[in-house]
């Protein structure tokens, strides 16, 4: 199994800082992501002795991890924290991600007691916060928020005096887990009754034309301030949520009906099956027409396999 170890880089969608370049105890890489399109994804791997987390500021990520010998899916959407504990064997999905932007650092808990440049019984203190973690799942608010992008825009810099700062405001995030609230089965999430009418009316209307001032009508909001309850509430924007809709109800229907892509693409609003197929290789990395082949042709071996087995 791959114990992944990543290189410096820094592109438009991807900025990994690493401990060559920031040099503090306890700390692996610090990354920063903002993918515009559908990517592809890292192959089965660990890290050993290090616990690494992604911090989705928006859209969705999906995760997948082993787990007393099971496979188990994990969806992490905006305002979410999703955790992978030393040694646990992991990726992200077979299929493309979707965009999204989010941070990922890594913790070193090889040395309890030297940690994030924090005094011995702080650093331990971290330390048992960390390994004692309940859940794998947690969310984060506005303030989470803010410190970590003002801890990777620090470290950023490149300098001693902004990374020392920069570990101050890490370290503030990571001692407010313990309050942040965890995402598990038992306590599912709560959907404020006015941004679940909107969901609602959404998604019986994913055909109609849904424009974000009826739709704060329909809240009872005024447009800024139902754009801030909705991203609250859902982890991504009303516009965003809108369109991974659309795509979702275009992928069902592409395996469904033999109806034609430009029918398709006009039937959501889009202004033309070429700007359609842009959006829809976006989200999923296909073209409509390839979806369809791919999957269809999947499904095809499926049933010829269990007709086979029959037989």
């Amino acid at each position: 199994m791959i114990d992944l170890i990543e290189d410096f880089y820094w592109t438009k969608d991807e900025k990994t800082i690493v401990y060559a370049n920031h040099h503090v105890k306890g700390l692996a890489n610090f990354s920063y992501f903002n993918y515009s399109h559908s990517f592809k994804n890292f192959p089965w791997h660990k890290h050993t002795n290090i616990m690494e987390m992604h911090c989705v500021v928006n859209g969705e990520r999906y995760t997948q991890i082993e787990e007393n010998g099971a496979i188990n899916k994990y969806v992490t959407k905006g305002n979410e924290i999703m955790i992978i504990y030393p040694n646990e064997v992991h990726n992200n999905g077979e299929e493309h991600q979707t965009p999204c932007e989010f941070y990922a650092f890594q913790i070193d808990l090889s040395d309890p007691d030297h940690m994030l440049g924090l005094a011995p019984e702080y650093s331990r203190f971290l330390y048992e916060i960390l390994i004692n973690m309940k859940y794998r799942q947690y969310r984060f608010g506005n303030s989470h928020l803010r410190w970590l992008r003002s801890a990777f825009n620090l470290f950023s810099d490149f300098s001693t005096e902004s990374t020392y700062i920069g570990v101050q405001f890490l370290t503030c995030f990571l001692f407010n887990l313990r309050f942040m609230e965890p995402i598990c089965d038992s306590k599912p999430q709560t959907v404020e009754p006015t941004i679940q009418k909107v969901l609602d009316y959404i998604l019986n209307n994913i055909t109609e034309k849904l424009t974000l001032e009826y739709l704060s009508e329909i809240a009872g909001y005024s447009l800024s301030r139902f754009k801030i309850k909705f991203k609250e509430n859902i982890g991504t924007s009303p516009a965003e949520f809108i369109t991974m809709q659309k795509i979702e109800y275009a992928k069902a229907v592409l395996l469904q009906k033999p109806e034609s892509i430009t029918n398709l693409a006009l039937s959501l609003g889009f202004s033309s099956s070429n700007y359609f197929s842009y959006v829809f290789r976006k989200y999923t990395g296909r073209t409509p027409s390839e979806y369809r082949k791919l999957n269809l042709k999947l499904i095809d071996e499926y049933i010829s396999s269990q007709r086979s087995k029959r037989d």
